[in-house]
């Protein structure tokens, strides 16, 4: 059996009308995928107990400072004003991170659940690769 090792790729979250936009304005994030040992530093499930015995719940939990830190790279078409108007261009993940703005918890729990899904589709991801050749994926690569 072969696997691809795509390492980064793009990611358009679904958001606020985004894929509906030119790719050049789409709001876009470079995943980096993690390794296999990185997998148990960045989710896990969370079990609790629901009343009785048999009924049990799960939550499925992310470590968001960390996969913001590690993986998530550069960001393109990523603006927040301020109450004054001042605008911000978030570039990078860490500034992500550090960032707080109306609806940036939909888009960080996308953000989270992309890094951990290990699935790439043609609507949503482009492979990164070097400016001289470029090319998505058929939705089976890079697992």
């Amino acid at each position: 059996m072969k696997f691809t090792a795509n390492k980064t790729y793009a990611f358009f979250p679904d958001i606020d009308g985004n894929l509906n936009l030119p790719e050049s304005e789409r709001l876009s994030v470079e995943i980096i995928r993690p390794t296999a040992e990185e997998r148990g530093e960045i989710s896990w499930v969370e079990g609790m107990g629901r009343g009785t015995k048999t009924e049990t719940a799960a939550r499925y939990r992310f470590n968001t400072s960390r996969i913001l830190r590690r993986n998530v790279g550069e960001i393109r078409n990523l603006v927040v004003a301020d109450e004054s108007g001042k605008e911000k261009t978030i570039r990078k993940g860490e500034e992500l991170a550090a960032a707080s703005f109306t609806g940036m918890n939909l888009l960080v729990d996308l953000i989270c659940t992309e890094v951990c899904s290990d699935i790439l589709t043609d609507a949503q991801k482009k492979i990164l690769e070097p400016a001289s050749s470029s090319s998505g994926t058929d939705g089976t690569n890079g697992n």
